[in-house]
């Protein structure tokens, strides 16, 4: 079933990963993982019914030697779906053309000619450079991964409404799609919701100290006045609630 594998993810030998788009990649990769997954598990299942049936022929094979090629070509995998999951988010980041992100890029792009530059068989799982290469592409996205998150730091910084920074929050949502990006990132909602109630604590004290005697806008009748300015309050109150409800 590995041969197998290995030629389904080479396209019968035809083309190589890196020539597909890396979603489709990932996609064709965990297939993989899952078939090991389903094999083992349909071992197991039959091996219990056996079990419950003594005057049955057992089976009495050797895990190890049944499963542990595929064992360790799904490592081999679970590293490319990592790979290839890096690929996919520089890739949704170039396309969003952020601005003060070109530099990190740039970088990555050629972190990833670099690894290609290796010339290393993918699919060949008992093929140790590999590794080694890999741990050194990886030391490289981990210092993006810092320069990243202090780009998303300063994006935040700039921000001094509380709507707008969660238009900002939902538009890199959908941009950093990295576990350790989107960690960072929901530490910024919270920031934000906290930001969020401060506000709410501004508007109360406001409201309290001008309810009497609210400024009012020109050309605006007193009792209308006053209704548009407590309305205005409340809108304060109001937007930024319903998009904390949205990213719930």
């Amino acid at each position: 079933m590995v041969v197998r594998c290995q030629e389904i993810f080479s396209f019968e030998g035809k083309k190589n990963l890196w020539q597909e788009k890396p979603t489709a990649v990932i996609k064709l990769l965990e297939a993989g993982i899952k078939l090991n997954k389903s094999y083992q598990e349909q071992y197991r299942s039959t091996k219990r019914k056996l079990e419950r049936a003594p005057n049955s022929k057992q089976f009495s094979f050797n895990e190890m030697q049944i499963f542990g090629k595929f064992d360790l070509f799904q490592r081999r995998v679970t590293k490319l779906i990592e790979l290839f999951s890096t690929i996919d988010q520089f890739t949704v980041l170039s396309e969003y053309n952020l601005e003060g992100m070109e530099p990190m890029i740039d970088k990555f792009i050629c972190v990833k000619k670099e690894f290609q530059s290796k010339n290393n068989d993918l699919l060949d799982y008992l093929n140790n450079e590999f590794d080694r290469d890999y741990v050194e592409f990886n030391n490289h996205i981990f210092d993006l991964d810092a320069d990243i998150q202090h780009f998303i730091d300063q994006s935040f910084e700039n921000i001094s409404s509380i709507e707008n920074a969660l238009k900002q929050f939902h538009q890199f949502k959908h941009i950093f799609l990295r576990e350790s990006l989107k960690a960072g990132l929901d530490s910024k909602l919270i920031v934000i919701f906290l930001n969020y109630g401060l506000e709410i604590e501004r508007m109360h004290d406001l409201y309290e100290k001008m309810k009497k005697n609210p400024p009012i806008q020109r050309n605006f009748p007193p009792v209308a006045g006053r209704i548009n300015w407590m309305q205005n309050l409340l809108k304060r109150i109001e937007e930024p609630m319903k998009q904390f409800q949205e990213h719930q």
